[in-house]
């Protein structure tokens, strides 16, 4: 074999090892942003969960999201807390 032919398949080889590591990076990263809207509309145990919802405006790349949060009610000895969580961000572009 000759020696530039070894070479570009090394190269070759590379390339494709970046990029099979490009598209893992990227889908773990989308699967920890799920992780993070379920965290938004759950509270810790003991607690009572009101989920409230809003509507984000339909835009030209995407169409009306509903997104939601939790309202946690926590009671004690000395009363009654209820705390919202903040909504997540209106997506940019369609979530699908």
């Amino acid at each position: 074999m000759r020696r530039s032919t070894t070479r570009s398949r090394i190269s070759c080889a590379m390339l494709a090892g970046m990029m099979s590591a490009g598209l893992l990076l990227l889908a773990s990263a989308t699967r920890a942003d799920d992780g993070d809207e379920s965290r938004k509309i759950t509270c810790a145990d003991g607690q009572a969960t009101m989920v409230e919802s809003k509507t984000c405006p339909p835009t030209d790349r995407r169409p009306a999201v509903v997104v939601q949060r939790a309202c946690c009610t926590k009671t004690s000895e000395k009363g009654t807390k209820t705390r919202c969580k903040s909504f997540p961000h209106c997506p940019r572009n369609s979530p699908s």
